[in-house]
């Protein structure tokens, strides 16, 4: 089974041979191939040979393409700080105020900028990876992607003191955000991870988010033509998970490190992916040990009802992380598939195999094997029920799709131009 096939079977509640895993990696390819960061995320080829050299390394199950928010703030007019350790942030914005942003001519994304390099990176990655590894594309959502223009701050103040300012900035911002998701789907993205840090509990308490952002989401999600993941960017998000499922085309949504994850499973329901939820920021001085416990520990919680993914919250993994940190996610995927699998404790690729859990286990390569059993706690990988709502599966040739996914927020949205940390 390889990355594209196990994303898809999990997605589509089918047993799986291991629990697929996923790490934002976009800045650690240039770390891998030592090319310099501004040429990383200003030329296709130096970018997608950054990807290679991140699956070959980890051998994970995603590509990504360019993950770089500075990029869109850049194609409205913003200012650009360039830096030889970490990724390009914003240092001025295109607006300061409602009116000023207003004014601005929306981007073209086949032209302006840099945008075609998020295009054309995309298209070279469907290319090496198609039906191999699905790539995924990261984008702000339509209540985010006013603060890549006026930065966070001026935003919520316009959201909070300027109501029909705000709903004119979310309808005009809107028709761009519709434009670049559906650009980069065509390019050949296999779904898009949506950010709205308007859906984080440090952001925006829940009556706000549902009465000036869910329906504007939901009208916008409509237009996009392709899968969405939803991610929150940093913090908590449990008060409005059982807000999301049913919004158009969405099929998962990443939780906080600091969500509990049977709690989001219960909110979300059995249909949507669920993706979570490690500490992005404790990966760098986290011991292998110290992860691959926490890695278990959120797949024993997660993994029996299906339809999960081990991953961490928030933005890129922090540049010093070390090789084996990374690792360790993959091989806990694996040590559990193992015990899983009835498989009598044993090192998997040098990592000592906690104690097997005995009670329901079960091989996660029985393609016969009914769905889920009734013991929740049981480490094994069931098929979850089938998706009877209107999801769309990521796309995938030959398979069957449902017709048409340590600073604070601001300070990390503001100073990145990128998704914040938690």
């Amino acid at each position: 089974m390889n990355a594209h096939e196990r994303v898809m079977a999990t997605l589509q509640g089918r047993p799986v041979d291991r629990v697929p895993v996923f790490a934002v990696l976009s800045t650690y390819g240039a770390k891998l191939t030592g090319a310099a960061l501004r040429a990383h995320y200003s030329d296709a080829a130096t970018y997608v040979a950054g990807q290679r050299a991140v699956e070959e390394t980890f051998g994970l199950d995603l590509v990504l393409a360019p993950f770089d928010y500075s990029a869109l703030g850049e194609a409205f007019g913003g200012e650009v700080a360039w830096f030889a350790d970490q990724a390009p942030n914003l240092k001025r914005f295109a607006a300061r105020t409602a009116a000023e942003a207003l004014a601005l001519p929306l981007p073209e994304p086949q032209r302006t900028g840099r945008l075609p390099v998020a295009l054309a990176s995309i298209q070279q990655l469907d290319t090496i990876y198609h039906g191999r590894v699905p790539v995924f594309a990261a984008l702000p959502g339509p209540g985010a992607l006013p603060a890549v223009i006026l930065g966070l701050e001026a935003w919520l103040e316009i959201v909070l003191f300027d109501e029909p300012a705000a709903t004119r900035i979310l309808e005009w911002s809107g028709r761009f955000f519709v434009a670049w998701a559906n650009a980069l789907l065509d390019a050949g993205a296999t779904a898009l991870v949506i950010t709205e840090p308007v859906m984080a509990a440090e952001i925006m308490p829940r009556r706000l988010f549902a009465e000036r952002f869910l329906p504007h989401l939901r009208t916008q999600l409509a237009h996009v033509r392709g899968p969405v993941v939803l991610h929150h960017t940093g913090g908590r998000i449990a008060h409005v998970l059982d807000l999301l499922p049913g919004l158009p085309g969405v099929v998962g949504v990443v939780i906080g490190s600091k969500d509990d994850l049977g709690a989001a499973r219960g909110a979300l329901g059995p249909e949507l992916l669920l993706l979570g939820n490690l500490d992005n920021l404790s990966l760098p001085t986290a011991s292998v040990a110290a992860i691959r416990a926490q890695s278990l520990a959120c797949l024993r919680t997660a993994a029996p009802a299906g339809r999960y993914i081990l991953s961490h919250s928030a933005a890129d993994v922090p540049l010093a992380t070390p090789p084996e940190n990374i690792r360790a996610l993959l091989h806990a995927s694996e040590e559990y598939a193992a015990v899983a699998a009835g498989i009598l404790p044993a090192v998997v690729r040098g990592i000592p195999a906690a104690p097997a859990t005995t009670a329901g286990s079960r091989s996660l390569r029985q393609a016969e094997t009914p769905a889920a059993t009734a013991t929740p706690a049981a480490p094994a990988i069931p098929a979850a029920p089938a998706t009877t709502t209107g999801s769309r599966s990521l796309r995938q040739a030959g398979t069957p799709a449902a017709t048409p996914p340590a600073a604070s927020l601001a300070e990390g949205f503001h100073f990145r131009g990128r998704l914040p940390h938690e």
